[in-house]
């Protein structure tokens, strides 16, 4: 079957269809056979994670301007930004969405460079060593030490988890670092007993890796298996399945688990969501001394940069771990020197 990449007619205004089966993004479809080749791109080359979120994105990204593809311009992204920043959208969110944008016209440009001469997000230019920074419409944003659950804070919201399975699936975020749609995924296929690991097979960037349960959290799977999940709905793969409504015996989506976070936090009078999970074990992980190399490993991080964030761990701890430090070195004891007041 060959593939029309004729160009839509120039009235021809972009929609995007998204299908969803069991609260899982299944399909996207769209009247631009040109925007349907990035997508598919994307999906076959990057992970199903990046093809959902680039999906949302572009969504309502077009649903915004109203304007056909080839009448988007720098103009036309500026106008974007102005209504998400309006919309009340963070920096954060807005430069995820121009991302999608600008990795479409990327490819774009590849694919027709006569009729896609420019990325109107990121300028493209020959020499990559002369792009200019200020020339990419990327909002800047701070770098932000990464948010973390206290241990007050976890044990109040441990107590209102009402089954294993919840526990489990909280615990391999904390404890195991695992991405929330990583966790809902694991098959029975992906654990290795002997050593209590993980095969994460459907990760970010399409980055696979093994990862690996304490022995608690390894105990807690076993209670769940035991107890909840039992023999029930053999023919499901996926460890983690929903018990109730019309999704029981349905693999466990991404949107049930963040809905069930949401409600015990509530309850417990808390505001959290699921990645904090994570970031508050590579948290504990840095401070505990991991090196870098093997952390980046077990959380599925290429980026040499891509723990900076976490070693930003605040006043009080850099605090206490000089204190540490004065036990190896210590001017008193190099220079053989009284601090004021008689003490050695």
């Amino acid at each position: 079957m060959s593939l029309d990449l004729n160009p839509a007619p120039a009235s021809q205004i972009v929609h995007i269809t998204i299908t969803y089966a069991q609260s899982k993004m299944v399909d996207v479809s769209t009247n631009s056979p040109l925007i349907d080749l990035f997508l598919r791109k994307v999906k076959m080359s990057l992970s199903e994670l990046t093809w959902i979120n680039y999906a949302h994105d572009l969504k309502v990204f077009f649903t915004v301007l109203g304007q056909p593809l080839e009448e988007i311009n720098r103009k036309s992204c500026l106008h974007f930004m102005e209504q998400q920043d309006q919309a009340g959208l963070s920096s954060l969110t807005i430069n995820r969405r121009l991302a999608a944008v600008s990795s479409m016209f990327t490819e774009l440009n590849l694919i027709d460079p006569e009729r896609f001469p420019q990325n109107p997000v990121a300028p493209l230019q020959r020499n990559k060593q002369a792009r200019r920074r200020s020339q990419s419409l990327y909002r800047p944003q701070p770098q932000r030490v990464p948010d973390i659950i206290s241990e007050k804070d976890l044990q109040l919201f441990f107590a209102q988890l009402p089954t294993w399975r919840d526990r489990v699936l909280i615990l391999l975020m904390w404890i195991s670092c695992l991405r929330i749609s990583e966790a809902v995924s694991i098959g029975f296929q992906d654990i290795e007993c002997s050593n209590r690991s993980i095969r994460i097979r459907h990760s970010k960037g399409n980055l696979e890796r093994v990862v690996y349960m304490d022995r608690y959290t390894f105990a807690a799977l076993n209670k769940y298996l035991d107890e909840e999940r039992r023999d029930l709905f053999p023919a499901v793969e996926e460890i983690f399945v929903s018990f109730k409504g019309v999704a029981r015996g349905q693999p466990l989506s991404v949107n049930a688990l963040q809905h069930a976070i949401d409600y015990y936090a509530t309850k417990a009078g808390l505001s959290l969501h699921a990645h904090l999970f994570r970031h508050t074990g590579i948290t504990s992980l840095v401070m505990q001394g991991m090196s870098e190399s093997a952390l980046r490993k077990l959380v599925g991080h290429r980026n040499v940069n891509s723990l900076l964030p976490y070693l930003h761990l605040g006043d009080r701890y850099v605090a206490l771990e000089f204190e540490k430090a004065q036990n190896v070195f210590s001017p008193t004891s190099t220079l053989h020197m009284q601090v004021p007041g008689g003490e050695q």
